[in-house]
């Protein structure tokens, strides 16, 4: 195995800071500072710090400030959204458990 050329994606992600990555998931699902640091147990600064690691790694501001509100822009939620299903896929891989509810799907004729 060519090790100085290993699968570029991968060694790409090691690069990435995990736990700021997931401080942005919280943050847009609660859409404050204040509650993305209840959630994570940390400060709000804590929580802005990461978010300024995000902005750069995606070289994208994901936020527009309105009054004292930081709002995310329509690429950060589908961002935000893509990466939590990233997340799920990944605990089932180490956990063995589905990340999503399980459903029965039935393709057919309706006889009710």
């Amino acid at each position: 195995m060519d090790l100085i050329n290993y699968d570029s994606r991968l060694r790409h992600l090691m690069d990435v800071d995990f736990r700021s990555i997931l401080t942005f998931i919280v943050f847009v699902d609660t859409g404050s500072l204040y509650g993305a640091s209840l959630v994570l147990g940390c400060s709000a600064s804590s929580i802005s710090l990461h978010l300024k690691r995000v902005r750069s790694y995606f070289n994208d501001t994901l936020f527009i400030r309105e009054g004292r509100n930081l709002n995310p822009t329509e690429y950060a939620v589908e961002l935000s959204h893509q990466l939590k299903l990233a997340f799920y896929n990944l605990d089932t891989v180490c956990h063995g458990e589905s990340a999503v509810a399980d459903c029965e799907l039935a393709i057919g004729e309706n006889k009710n």
